[in-house]
């Protein structure tokens, strides 16, 4: 980070004077600590609102106060505030002071993450004031993390939680401008719905009206048909679909075959149903897919695939492997067009999301297996993992070197390559946006891939493999994460996230045991 985080203070009390004169001595005493504490760790500036006030106003009591206190605190352009609570303290100047503050730093386009420290005292009943205090924030949908401790002084565990807020709010700042850029792109773009619903997943269904009204994103319906009648005019068949290739009409495709056949370093695992017609025929709708997306403007799609493609045509692993990569599989630059399997329309949402965010590939992949031995989840694709994921590069030909091109499993009738490998080790994030009583919320995961453990659980032979380590307990991740698939970048993208998460006015939850952040769906 450039600088420490600078978090504004703010220590409050109950609104008769009375009540203030009995308990100032007392709370002075208990928030000298409390700063000397924070100050200790040496990660944070903090900013005393109180600062060069006397008296019974060293404290926010009243809503005269409060304001004055406030206003110095957006005088100094802090990145976050800790209302600290000692004492029983008036709910509604938590509020006064939340909303003066938030609006203030909108304003610079900037967030106002809040912390409620409370229980340093438990004579007094300072944890009642700042559990009302944060219920009243949490009525009106502003985030607010809690925190409690009998003596910040000795308990390392909650200062380090609460420094860790800090250096969080700081983050969120020098995220915001990028989250903010996310959601003016976001706005206005066009979905590309291709084929609808896939094998009856009601999570990967979305309202179009919603969408309209919290993304700010059109979305169009495409029938998969038209995948496959500019496929077959861009190659002949002998005898009809599925039968041998006898002639490639657009050079894009064979340029693709020969290109694929020279740098897939595992080999291409030819037999059975799978065959070079096959690989053709699937490089084709790959590229019929590129010509919708011009042809419609999409900014980003969903191929639905199963079952009409998967059972009769083939399956469309290569289109959701290279849309999303910044190389095509003919090896040519192209623009990254975020594209989900089995068209999950919230899945691709937040890969759009994602991707808007850092510029970056993103790669959709399935919660497939908890491993407590080693810690690690097992993210797997029914076929196509981001190519780019291979090596964390856009080197289109060290990528395919890891990579094998095997026949699809059992699953799918009329078969297709899968774009088979282990994702490379490295810090991502992983998220998903879901519904809860049909509000928006995401699912946060930052964390690291690794590889592959020495003894891993065999899963389906030629799907590629993501091994994800994070840092919740797996049951809680299994318990709270909102359907069955996953979307991943690269780098820690939590603060950007969560920066667009509060600027769109959905919830989120953060699944890391040193930053457990949430916002409530509202």
């Amino acid at each position: 980070m450039e600088r420490k985080p600078r978090i504004g203070f703010i220590d409050f009390n109950d609104e008769r004077a009375h009540v203030v004169e009995e308990t100032l001595k007392g709370a002075q005493a208990l928030k000298a600590g409390t700063l000397s504490a924070i100050r200790s760790t040496g990660r944070v500036n903090i900013v005393d609102g109180a600062k060069g006030f006397t008296g019974g106003d060293k404290m926010a009591w009243n809503p005269a106060i409060a304001r004055r206190q406030t206003n110095a605190l957006i005088d100094a352009d802090v990145d976050g505030v800790i209302f600290n609570y000692s004492v029983w303290a008036s709910p509604r100047l938590t509020r006064l002071v939340a909303q003066q503050l938030i609006a203030a730093h909108e304003k610079k386009g900037k967030s106002a993450p809040i912390a409620i420290l409370t229980n340093l005292a438990p004579e007094q009943p300072g944890m009642v004031g700042g559990m009302a205090g944060a219920g009243g924030l949490d009525q009106l949908g502003i985030s607010n993390f809690r925190i409690w401790s009998e003596n910040l002084a000795k308990d390392k565990r909650k200062l380090a939680l609460l420094a860790g807020f800090c250096e969080f709010a700081y983050k969120r700042q020098l995220a915001g401008k990028a989250a903010q850029n996310a959601i003016e792109r976001l706005r206005g773009q066009i979905y590309g719905e291709i084929g609808g619903r896939s094998i009856q997943i009601v999570t990967a269904e979305a309202d179009p009206l919603q969408w309209a009204k919290v993304f700010g994103v059109d979305t169009q319906p495409i029938g998969q048909a038209e995948i496959i009648r500019l496929a077959n005019q861009m190659i002949r068949w002998s005898d009809g679909v599925n039968s041998e290739v006898v002639e490639i009409l657009d050079k894009r495709v064979s340029k693709a075959f020969d290109h694929l056949t020279k740098h897939i370093g595992k080999r291409i695992h030819y037999g059975g149903k799978f065959n070079e017609s096959k690989l053709k025929y699937q490089i084709a709708c790959y590229y019929a897919t590129e010509d919708i997306i011009k042809e419609n403007g999409l900014d980003f799609i969903g191929v639905k695939c199963q079952t009409e493609m998967s059972e009769w045509n083939v399956t469309q692993c290569l289109t959701q492997a290279f849309s999303n990569d910044t190389v095509g599989p003919g090896g040519e630059k192209k623009k990254i067009v975020v594209c989900a399997c089995e068209d999950d329309k919230d899945a691709a949402m937040t890969q759009q999301i994602m991707h808007l965010l850092t510029g970056l590939p993103t790669m959709f992949a399935d919660f497939r297996h908890l491993d407590p031995d080693h810690n690690v989840l097992y993210l797997v694709n029914c076929g196509a993992h981001t190519p780019w994921f291979a090596t964390r590069s856009e080197d289109c030909v060290a990528n395919l070197k890891k990579t094998s091109l095997d026949s699809q499993a059992f699953f799918y009738a009329a078969c297709g390559a899968t774009v088979n490998f282990d994702a490379a080790p490295g810090p991502v994030t992983g998220a998903r946006l879901g519904r809860m009583s049909g509000k928006y919320w995401m699912n946060i995961v930052p964390g690291e891939f690794i590889r592959r453990p020495k003894k891993s659980f065999p899963t389906t032979p030629g799907w590629p493999h993501a091994f994800f380590r994070f840092n919740v307990p797996m049951e809680k991740l299994f318990q709270e994460h909102p359907c069955n698939h996953m979307q991943v970048v690269a780098g820690d993208q939590t603060a950007g996230l969560v920066e667009v998460c509060d600027r769109l006015g959905i919830g989120y939850k953060i699944q890391d045991e040193d930053h457990p952040y949430h916002k409530t769906p509202c």
